[in-house]
């Protein structure tokens, strides 16, 4: 069947901002998203692990980690928001096919993450001794795996979503009676496993610079041996994290996406991009092994922006290639436009307050700790 038979038509309304801007606004929040959901994606697990195996310093890097997770995930999944907003309002087309062929494992999104957020809440508890040690790893366990299994249903869901020509084959091989089951993964492309892998290497590489931060501004409570291995413990897991990078984003790239290069040396902007992409690790590593013997304020603040920027990159890339994917069946640029000001004024409006909220939140949280820290060398 023609692929182009499968796409749903076009909406009248036209989009209620400009197309640039939607993709503007699509990747900003997707990467304030990425930096908050990586700390969980990744972290999660390495706590459990920790928990179970660490002994001295390192459970007391897991019980960190574990310490910020129920923060980082409130953050992470209402910033989610802003994305998946957007990717409603200019890729309708083929975002809701996609999620429809897979609704069931889609829609169990939601009760995945409501498990795993009481995983993590009941590992924190249990550092705090206000529940049982078996209930509190379980717990762990299950919000690290549980993590890692939604983060391979959305690759599933943003690569089904490029992958038109197999829509058709995914439906007859799961429909019953004409009628979708909503149970379709998109095993058939090839990008689906290396894209999921790729992802945690990124998420290793976010977490090994949480951990750098948290040791110079949120561990007051510490003593200096802490402090320095986990100066250490961060370099060694970003350089984990930069080779899972390298490795599975060049089966991604050179193995599954190769017939983009052509069409990226074509475009002027993407022969910068791309490049600043690929090398875009090398900066926060740098940052952190210059902190291997001591963690640093300064310098972990500029690995943290550096990082956000790594992702950004990223962001912008992966839309880049996925614009390109669709390009074939949507003009998505040169659809109508009707202007909805008040609605995009509000919105812009909220999402700055929602913004402002957080950062605020994040300095007070260091700030509370900043005086832990300058009172325990006083009373020292």
């Amino acid at each position: 069947m023609d692929p182009n038979a499968l796409i749903p038509p076009e909406s009248p309304i036209g989009y209620p901002m400009p197309f640039w801007l939607i993709e503007i606004l699509k990747v900003f929040g997707f990467s304030l998203h990425v930096m908050m959901m990586n700390i969980w994606y990744a972290g999660a697990i390495l706590a459990a692990g920790f928990g179970l195996l660490g002994r001295g310093n390192a459970r007391l890097v897991g019980h960190h980690i574990a310490r910020a997770l129920p923060f980082v995930i409130a953050l992470g999944i209402n910033f989610g928001i802003v994305p998946l907003l957007f990717i409603q309002a200019a890729y309708y087309q083929f975002f809701y096919p996609a999620t429809i062929l897979m609704a069931w494992p889609w829609f169990a999104v939601f009760w995945l993450v409501i498990m795993a957020y009481t995983g993590a809440y009941l590992y924190r508890l249990m550092i705090l001794g206000k529940v049982k040690p078996w209930a509190g790893k379980a717990g762990g366990w299950i919000a690290g795996l549980v993590f890692i299994a939604v983060g391979f249903i959305f690759a599933n869901a943003m690569s089904l979503l490029t992958h038109v020509d197999g829509w058709w084959n995914l439906f007859t091989r799961t429909s019953v009676a004409g009628a979708s089951t909503g149970l379709a993964l998109n095993f058939s492309d090839a990008s689906l496993i290396p894209r999921w892998f790729f992802m945690f290497g990124i998420a290793l590489t976010t977490t090994a610079v949480f951990v750098i931060i948290d040791a110079a501004f949120m561990s007051g409570r510490e003593n200096e041996d802490y402090r320095r291995y986990a100066g250490r413990f961060s370099a060694v897991l970003y350089t984990v994290g930069l080779l899972w990078f390298v490795g599975f984003g060049s089966w991604y790239i050179f193995g599954t996406r190769s017939e983009a290069f052509p069409t990226a040396l074509a475009d002027p902007v993407m022969r910068i991009i791309f490049p600043l992409t690929a090398i875009s690790p090398g900066l926060p590593w740098l940052l952190l092994v210059f902190q291997w013997k001591q963690p640093s304020r300064k310098l972990a603040a500029l690995a943290g922006v550096a990082q956000f920027g790594l992702i950004t990159l990223n962001a912008v890339s992966r839309q880049w290639l996925q614009n390109v994917e669709l390009a074939p069946y949507a003009n998505l640029a040169s659809k109508p436009m009707d202007l909805q000001l008040s609605a995009l004024i509000i919105f812009l409006l909220l999402f700055a307050g929602g913004i402002s909220i957080a950062w605020w939140m994040i300095a007070k949280i260091v700030h509370v700790h900043r005086q832990e820290f300058v009172g325990k060398k006083h009373h020292s």
